[in-house]
């Protein structure tokens, strides 16, 4: 603990020795810097939501006791058998095969 608060005394040693036109200068980089961290860590949380919630479908819909309606578990098995269906459409078709 002494280290931390011996290396913030020094930084604010560093600080105040600085001009004011240099002080003014390093403070213009703290919203680039804020900016920047912003929007690497929504490029990485949504990359990592795209991913993890792919194939999941209606799953914002819930009741008050946590579940989903009976309506909306039938429209999502039902989408689901679609998606998965709508796959097999797609495959190339090879010789041989009926």
């Amino acid at each position: 603990m002494r280290k931390l608060i011996s290396k913030w005394h020094d930084l604010v040693a560093w600080w105040e020795s600085q001009p004011p036109q240099e002080q003014k200068r390093l403070r213009s980089f703290i919203p680039w810097f804020l900016y920047g961290v912003a929007v690497f860590y929504g490029v990485i949380y949504l990359s990592i939501l795209n991913s993890v919630n792919r194939y999941k479908t209606g799953t914002t819909v819930k009741t008050w006791f946590g579940g989903d309606l009976p309506e909306v578990e039938q429209q999502k098995m039902q989408q689901a058998k679609d998606i998965k269906d709508s796959f097999k459409e797609l495959r190339k078709r090879v010789s041989g095969n009926r």
